[in-house]
């Protein structure tokens, strides 16, 4: 069996592109008799009218040579993939993965109207999120949609190194965040939150894991932020961490923190870092209301809360700063969590699913 893939990339310093590395991956590690082609935003799918008209042939061409496509995101991909199929009837799947799922879906306008028919004429749809799933019905709400959750790579993850890692942890906690500096990541929430568990336990910091080199403006916002709020010096940023550094921040974290928000449609689909720092042994408080929900068992591997809720958020930020027995039980169980989530156990359903179809 040959799969066509559309993808935005195979960049893995992207969640986009450990999404489709860790999946195209498995899927030949279980199942050496699938073969794959691929096409990405960076090459034969660049997002412009123009270079879509060049590369249409052979965006045509790849799928016919194909058993099946599997689009990774909605808009543009699944719109793509849907389009270049008319009259060489493959089947299609299309897995919803975030902004470009839902974000356009409910609007007026023909990138709209495009999305709704991809959704139609796909043969199957899954989704990454139980979230991603419900924003999706709330504008078709007739569409059958499969939840196939991210997994982790957990044999990474939980296993150790020598590597020291971020060389931060001497004399101090600290409690961190990996993720793009963008407003849907919910930083203007965050570091008030900080403050005040900073008040409480002066000797913590907050670390942030992003690639300093974009969003300036943004950052701009956040370091203003950090000064009115007197916390500059107690927030270290990270920039282009290998695995292995990343590893090793998650693992000598006192917590993971997140508090996503939607921005006018750009939303988190799914929590792959929460998941990671889980595989560590770190628990996460993760703000609900965004596909992120599915990256945390409730009381388990951490806590769900309601972002907008200053004093709950540190309420249970300080409860795990607080209670040894407690942190030592979330632990365990953000262990466990991960371990049942791991991508071989995520890729036997894709596998099962392409055989189906």
């Amino acid at each position: 069996m040959k799969i066509c893939i559309l993808t935005q990339t195979f960049n893995s310093q992207t969640g986009a592109g450990v999404f489709a590395s860790n999946l195209m991956n498995g899927v030949k590690k279980q199942n050496p008799n699938m073969a794959f082609s691929v096409m990405t935003g960076e090459d034969f799918l660049k997002p412009n009218i123009y270079q879509l008209l060049k590369n249409w042939l052979h965006i045509r061409n790849e799928i016919k040579k194909s058993d099946l496509v599997h689009a990774l995101d909605a808009y543009p991909y699944g719109v793509i993939a849907c389009m270049a199929n008319l009259g060489v009837s493959k089947p299609v799947i299309i897995t919803a993965v975030g902004s470009g799922s839902i974000g356009k879906l409910g609007n007026f306008g023909w990138k709209p109207q495009l999305l709704r028919w991809a959704y139609g004429r796909a043969t199957h749809i899954t989704a990454i999120s139980h979230y991603v799933a419900q924003e999706i019905k709330k504008v078709l709400p007739n569409l059958l949609i499969e939840v196939i959750n991210p997994g982790v790579d957990y044999s990474f993850y939980a296993g150790k190194s020598d590597n020291d890692g971020l060389n931060i942890s001497a004399g101090f906690e600290y409690i961190i965040t990996q993720g793009e500096f963008k407003r849907r990541k919910g930083y203007t929430e965050i570091l008030p939150i900080m403050k005040k568990v900073m008040s409480a336990h002066p000797e913590v910091r907050y670390v942030i894991v992003a690639n300093a080199g974009k969003n300036q403006s943004y950052q701009k916002e956040l370091y203003e932020l950090m000064d009115e709020l007197g916390i500059r010096d107690r927030v270290i940023i990270k920039s282009n961490l290998s695995r292995e550094a990343l590893r090793e921040a998650y693992s000598n974290a006192r917590l993971y923190l997140t508090l996503p928000i939607n921005v006018r449609g750009d939303v988190e689909g799914f929590g792959m870092a929460i998941m990671e720092a889980s595989a560590t042994g770190t628990p996460a408080v993760v703000g609900k209301g965004s596909g992120a929900n599915d990256a945390v068992r409730d009381g388990g591997s951490g806590f769900l809360v309601d972002g907008g809720n200053k004093e709950q958020v540190v309420e249970k930020i300080l409860s795990i700063i607080d209670d040894e027995n407690l942190r030592a039980k979330l632990s365990n169980g953000a262990k466990k969590w991960a371990s049942e989530n791991s991508w071989e156990s995520k890729v036997k359903q894709y596998i099962s699913l392409y055989e189906k179809i």
